[in-house]
């Protein structure tokens, strides 16, 4: 096994751990659960478009508009880990705002997009740390490493596609009352998550010693 092969085997595992598609998937059956199992699949499907898209942007091009804009990806860190602690929040006491019924179909249907984009593809599954990581890889990397960077990211997405997908087969066994304890649960670690990353940038932002 060449060189080439072994960084891209960790640059897919790398990727496949900071966007973390099993870990996601309470969340995504949460925040989706009074959808048709047909409009999950393509709510999901809309969600890992968007991913890709934003992720690949981000990689090839995220130093440069980063640097344009004066932004810091500490400050980036922050934002992206207020948004998830507030969403957290909602996990562990059961109140999801984006759950609401309306009798409008322009309402529903905008919702549902709402949702897509904010928080299933953004900051979920393109947070600061698949960003980061992915834009470091990017840079760090020779010419030939930086497609192989390029071709993982689609390819960890194609994955995460497959498993959130099926995901609601793997909770249905665990009934209401498990899947509502475990989404507790995982709305716990996700507040942690949310926590350290705005420790993350506080540090780098130099606020902490």
């Amino acid at each position: 096994m060449d060189l080439n092969h072994i960084f891209a085997i960790q640059c897919f595992v790398t990727l496949f751990i900071i966007i973390d598609p099993v870990g996601n998937a309470p969340v995504f059956l949460s925040l989706l659960e009074k959808y048709s199992p047909r409009e999950r699949r393509d709510m999901i499907r809309k969600t890992i478009l968007i991913s890709t898209v934003t992720l690949i942007v981000f990689t090839v091009l995220g130093r440069y508009i980063f640097d344009f804009l004066k932004i810091n990806m500490y400050s980036f860190k922050i934002a992206g880990g207020i948004l998830v602690f507030i969403i957290s929040l909602e996990m562990l006491f059961g109140r999801k705002s984006r759950t609401k019924f309306s009798d409008r179909l322009e309402d529903v249907l905008e919702e549902k997009e709402d949702i897509v984009i904010t928080p299933l593809a953004i900051p979920f599954l393109t947070g600061p740390g698949a960003i980061t990581t992915s834009i470091v890889l990017f840079n760090s990397a020779c010419q030939l490493d930086k497609i192989l960077v390029i071709l993982c990211i689609p390819l960890v997405y194609l994955v995460s596609y497959v498993i959130l997908s099926k995901a609601d087969m793997v909770f249905k066994f665990m009934g209401k009352t498990g899947t509502k304890a475990f989404v507790r649960i995982m709305g716990l670690m996700l507040a942690s998550i949310a926590v350290q990353f705005i420790v993350d940038g506080v540090m780098e932002a130099g606020f902490l010693a």
